[in-house]
């Protein structure tokens, strides 16, 4: 029940979104991202402040208690048409997926291997446990064996 209503409610924001296409990020300031990562990260909720830059900060939380998972961390971003990928400067980690409107699907990789799917809401999603905790096998790309080649 609680995946069908996700799944509604991510499908109504698509809906009500202006299409983002390859556009860049036009603020200074950036957008904020909410993400998930069900399969290695189960219980934490991680937000990706992102720069015009091409430079992010992560933050993550424990999903149940809302307390700090980690120190902040640092990366870079880029897309490419629907394509976005960040990277982490200090972990091996990338993110590989594909931005539809105000959501973003794919893989994560730590040091090239594919580890989990991970989605992600465009905006800041308050702390509700059982609201954010899944992503849909229909908006992301977990399956792929091998890393493209500038995932690595």
């Amino acid at each position: 029940m609680m995946l069908r209503l996700f799944l509604f409610v991510m499908f109504c924001a698509l809906l009500c979104s202006p299409a983002q296409g390859g556009r860049a990020l036009e603020a200074d300031d950036g957008e904020v991202w909410t993400a998930i990562i069900p399969d290695a990260f189960p219980n934490y909720i991680y937000t990706w402040r992102m720069k015009g830059d091409g430079s992010y900060r992560e933050d993550g939380r424990d999903a149940a208690k809302g307390m700090a998972i980690q120190p902040t961390l640092s990366g870079r971003w880029n897309r490419d048409g629907a394509r976005m990928v960040l990277r982490q400067d200090d972990q091996p980690f990338v993110f590989d997926g594909v931005v539809l409107g105000n959501l973003y699907a794919g893989t994560l990789y730590f040091d090239g291997n594919a580890r989990s799917r991970f989605c992600a809401a465009r905006g800041e999603v308050p702390h509700d446990p059982g609201k954010f905790s899944t992503c849909s096998a229909t908006t992301t790309s977990a399956r792929r064996i091998a890393p493209p080649e500038n995932a690595r």
